[in-house]
């Protein structure tokens, strides 16, 4: 929240955990004062969604639990609701496995379209972060902010089987910025960290 309305920052998701939802940890620059989460008020994505909408139903949310190596997030909001997201992992994965992606593409320019996306995986690989080194997926396509923190389903068995963190810099970004785009990130892939982490936040 700002003075002057919703800043959209990203994707979470709900989780089968009361009032517990996941997202990437940057996105919430590990400061919870004046965050909340934004409620899909959509019954399905088929519907269709109103884009002259101004107003949307938002909850407040804390931090529970971090993992900046993981760049994995845990938010916890006072509401009961939970889903029946079922976790899974990246180790069922080969490349050239289906996946979907549903997010918020483009939202940090107030575009609020819950998007679905159809992928492959391009690879498994392992990123080291300090000491720790974690499994992720290369997804061949190209996401844009606001999708950082979105859900990554097996098109086979409907798993979340990882969490999308974004386009993936070794060595991290270019350094310059052109219409808020790094153009060292304009590559037709991205990666993402398995969910198979999220049970150890929980």
């Amino acid at each position: 929240m700002t003075p002057d309305g919703v800043n959209l920052l990203g994707t979470a998701t709900l989780l089968a955990k009361p009032g517990h939802l996941v997202t990437a940890a940057h996105i919430t620059n590990k400061d919870d004062q004046n965050l909340v989460v934004v409620l899909n008020s959509y019954n399905s994505i088929h519907d269709y969604q109103d884009t002259t909408k101004t107003s949307v139903t938002m909850v407040p949310v804390k931090i529970d639990a971090i993992d900046p190596f993981l760049d994995l997030c845990i938010l916890v909001a006072d509401i009961g609701e939970f889903s029946n997201v079922t976790i899974g992992s990246t180790d069922n994965l080969r490349v050239g496995s289906k996946v979907d992606i549903f997010g918020y593409p483009h939202s940090n320019h107030g575009r609020l379209v819950l998007t679905q996306q159809n992928t492959e995986i391009g690879a498994r690989i392992l990123i080291k972060s300090s000491y720790v080194k974690a499994k992720h997926i290369v997804l061949n396509t190209q996401t844009r902010p606001g999708q950082s923190g979105s859900p990554i389903f097996s098109a086979q068995n409907q798993k979340l089987v990882a969490v999308l963190i974004g386009s993936y810099a070794l060595g991290g970004g270019g350094g310059i910025s052109l219409g808020g785009v790094d153009p060292h990130t304009l590559h037709q892939t991205t990666h993402a960290v398995s969910a198979e982490y999220i049970p150890e936040l929980l």
